[in-house]
């Protein structure tokens, strides 16, 4: 059963308090530059972090940003959580946890033709270093894209995801319409939507929230440290 949700590329406190308020477990905050909801201030990351901190999950998420560059962010905008969605190395992954080993890492890959063969491997390596990743997230590759394309991942490579992996957020093209589906083939911990449930990039639709979170009936209550 999913429990999970996380409303992605929230740009405005409006948007992350109806979230909250429609029974999402998490939003997320874009701090990739190239990202058509990225949010340029720390300022305005916190604002929106500081309306809903109580109820939900505040998720970071950068592509291909150093360590360093991440646990400030991380601090200065008070996130309980990170999402790597880059191409990330290890070694930095690694890196941020000696940082800032209270926030969640969840780390995210693009799944294309390879399948889950990296995904294995950096998984491995990862909890083999002592790196307790919260989930893992996949969402579909499109060449030059980090997520947001509206595009779906093969349910069949996810069907049988071990049980000694870290828990599982899907993620790629998932609409109030496509969710449920989704969701029943996979069976994943989390689900995370942006494009679709969208009026434009980062202006989130209240009617498509509120049935989005409907038709997966989560459990409100779950959160990435539980």
């Amino acid at each position: 059963m999913t429990k999970w949700i996380k409303i992605c590329g929230v740009t405005t406190v409006h948007d992350a308090t109806m979230i909250a308020a429609a029974g999402a477990s998490a939003i997320g905050l874009n701090c990739y530059p190239k990202s058509k909801r990225y949010l340029a201030a720390a300022a305005a990351a916190r604002q929106i972090r500081d309306s809903v901190a109580a109820e939900l999950d505040v998720v970071g998420v950068f592509v291909n940003s150093a360590a360093a560059e991440v646990a400030k962010l991380a601090e200065d905008i008070g996130l309980n959580a990170v999402q790597f969605h880059g191409d990330e190395s290890t070694v930095e992954i690694i890196r941020f946890h000696e940082i800032c080993p209270d926030v969640a890492i969840i780390r995210a890959f693009r799944i294309g033709a390879e399948g889950l063969t990296t995904l294995q491997s950096t998984v491995t390596e990862l909890v083999d270093a002592g790196v307790p990743l919260a989930a893992v997230l996949v969402d579909a590759f499109v060449e030059g894209e980090y997520g947001g394309t509206g595009h779906q991942v093969d349910a069949k490579l996810l069907q049988d995801w071990p049980g000694h992996w870290p828990r599982l957020i899907l993620a790629g093209g998932l609409t109030p319409e496509t969710a449920a589906a989704a969701a029943a083939a996979v069976n994943p911990w989390g689900v995370d939507t942006a494009s679709g449930i969208e009026l434009s990039p980062g202006i989130k639709c209240p009617s498509k929230v509120r049935q989005f979170v409907d038709v997966l009936a989560v459990d409100a209550s779950c959160r990435l440290s539980g």
